[in-house]
């Protein structure tokens, strides 16, 4: 059996877990836009949800994941 995560070093864990970046892709508003609408029909309760991190600069090279936050008003609602 292997190491478990917590004792590889960091040069162990970019060969499990490499990091891309990659030049701005227009797509990258449609899929936040995507996940956003599904994320106000399953969460009644969300103050705001925002398209945060690196694929929301458009002007950068960045990790192809997209990054959202979401605020909820009144967390004992949720």
């Amino acid at each position: 059996m292997g190491k478990r995560l917590s004792e590889m070093t960091l040069e162990e864990l970019w060969q499990l877990f490499p990091i891309y970046l990659t030049e701005h892709q227009s797509c990258w508003q449609e899929w936040y836009s995507e996940e956003e609408r599904l994320l106000k029909n399953a969460l009644s309760s969300t103050e705001r949800i925002s398209h945060i991190g690196s694929t929301a600069v458009s002007s950068i090279w960045a990790k192809p994941i997209i990054d959202i936050q979401v605020a909820i008003e009144n967390f004992s609602n949720f």
